[in-house]
């Protein structure tokens, strides 16, 4: 048989994904455990066991005589929530059979034999970055077909060779297009070295200028070593910069995604846009810079570009933004993305270097205090995240090395061993946490008042700074961890 995938229409993103860890023997009410996954690996892995009849068994590549089992007793009535039991099964019976039903837009809806007009569903609205080994989202049945109930099943294809790799960089590689008025640029990791000293906390041992040869190897996830670096470093080097590019694909994947990670050496204060209210109403607004609030040493963000095994098109894109991201579709891509020829036009923001598909503020975490409104002053709130046309570019078609594709080693298609990359601590200082002050978060509450702050009673405004303190009290400036420890490098989006 053939090894498949089965993604969801709806969610493009979540993939089935089975469960049969421990299974040995066959259970009249099944076992194991059945849901959806942001990426594809071993669980993620099928087959489907055609029969004579022409119905078919949907069964696990990893686990043998693992099949999907559905179970749609009781289940007559919808809430549009789903029903009936999906899960897995030792061997095939009644209840492991399907028939393939061809859908108008080429999807395929999966129903059940034994219980007619019934079809396996799944919810995929947790969304592709709550990804984790365990899966996410939920998958049960559905009295009808509609949008969560159609799928699209692709055969497991190769990764791409070293070659289709570059060309697909070089196609594909996108433009990072830099604020106008960003001091924090990009730089290499070569150039930050050199104003770097690594520090052993528990030997007291230190070399300056560390060469990426005399990183430590470790296990990483402790404070042992971090990076004392020199202030001038902060503003980057741009003329240093590149993409540096870790390839990521795991058997049963149709896709390989190439990670564009991008290293600067220090990240900028955040801003706030703040709105003062008179009884609900805005009286003024304004822009605070927050600093220290935000800032912190070494910053490493991506943009993943998702590419098709077997046609070698551009199918998706992920971008970093502050801990989490977004991601754009093939369908979405032409309506979301500006391109220069066949490459994304990305927008790293002002000081954050989060990155945008456009030019604009961005606005994230909205928040009112107080809530509800029990005092004659309020308070609007939201970060924001300024991108803009105007200034440097970075053309990672051009500036980039490839610094792993573990799927490639061993081969002839291996590339180099680059020793940076699993450094698996800080990449700044350690115990470097700062703290703002009340008066510090008062002159962000008479931002939002402007000239109507000499008018605010006191006390409202007392009341309003300790609301919002606890938002803005503290900012770790710790170096960031190096992106082989973050869950995006294993493809958990």
């Amino acid at each position: 048989m053939v090894n498949v995938t089965i993604r969801s229409a709806a969610f493009p993103n979540c993939y089935l994904r089975l469960d049969g860890r421990g299974i040995t023997k066959f259970n009249n009410s099944g076992s194991g455990h059945v849901n959806c996954q942001s990426y594809v690996g071993p669980y993620e892995t099928l087959q489907l066991d055609k029969h004579p009849d022409g119905t078919l068994g949907i069964c696990s590549a990893t686990f043998e005589k693992i099949y999907l089992r559905l179970d749609a007793k009781g289940f007559t009535k919808s809430s549009g929530k789903g029903g009936g039991v999906v899960n897995c099964q030792f061997g095939s019976s009644d209840d492991e059979k399907f028939r393939l039903v061809d859908q108008p837009d080429g999807s395929k809806a999966i129903a059940s034999v034994k219980w007619p007009g019934v079809y396996l569903r799944m919810d995929g609205s947790t969304g592709p970055l709550a990804g984790n080994d365990n899966g996410l989202g939920l998958v049960n049945a559905e009295l009808s077909v509609g949008p969560w109930e159609k799928f699209i099943i692709n055969d497991v294809t190769t990764p791409l060779t070293r070659a289709e790799i570059e060309a697909a960089i070089q196609k594909f590689g996108p433009i990072l297009k830099i604020h106008p008025n960003e001091i924090y640029k990009p730089c290499s990791i070569e150039w930050y070295l050199t104003h770097c000293t690594l520090i052993d906390a528990n030997t007291g041992a230190k070399i300056a200028q560390p060469t990426a040869n005399q990183l430590p190897q470790g296990p990483g996830g402790d404070k042992r070593y971090s990076f004392d670096v020199l202030p001038a470093a902060k503003p980057g080097n741009l003329s240093t910069a590149k993409a540096y590019v870790h390839v990521f694909w795991e058997q049963g994947m149709t896709v390989t995604d190439l990670q564009f990670w991008i290293f600067s050496a220090y990240n900028g204060p955040a801003t706030a846009h703040v709105v003062g209210l008179a009884f609900d109403k805005p009286v003024h607004n304004g822009d605070p810079d927050l600093a220290p609030l935000g800032e912190h040493w070494a910053d490493w963000e991506y943009v993943t570009l998702r590419i098709d095994n077997k046609t070698k098109d551009l199918i998706g894109i992920g971008l970093s933004q502050h801990g989490t991201g977004h991601w754009s579709t093939s369908v979405e891509i032409p309506t979301t993305f500006k391109f220069q020829s066949t490459h994304a036009i990305v927008y790293a923001s002002l000081n954050g270097h989060a990155n945008y598909p456009s030019p604009g503020p961005n606005y994230m975490q909205y928040h009112k205090f107080p809530k509800p409104l029990a005092i004659p002053a309020g308070l609007e709130f939201s970060l924001h995240n300024d991108t803009a046309d105007g200034g440097d570019t970075l053309d990672c078609s051009k500036s980039y090395q490839v610094v792993s594709a573990d799927f490639l080693d061993g081969t002839s298609d291996a590339y180099p061993v680059v020793p940076w990359v699993k450094y698996r601590y800080r990449w700044g200082p350690e115990g470097t946490a700062i703290h703002m002050s009340p008066d510090e978060v008062s002159e962000i509450v008479k931002a939002g008042f402007g000239d109507f702050a000499d008018v605010v009673p006191g006390e409202a405004v007392l009341k309003l700074v300790g609301a919002i303190l606890p938002f803005f009290i503290k900012s770790d400036i710790n170096g960031a961890f190096a992106p082989i420890v973050q869950a995006t490098w294993l493809g958990r989006y």
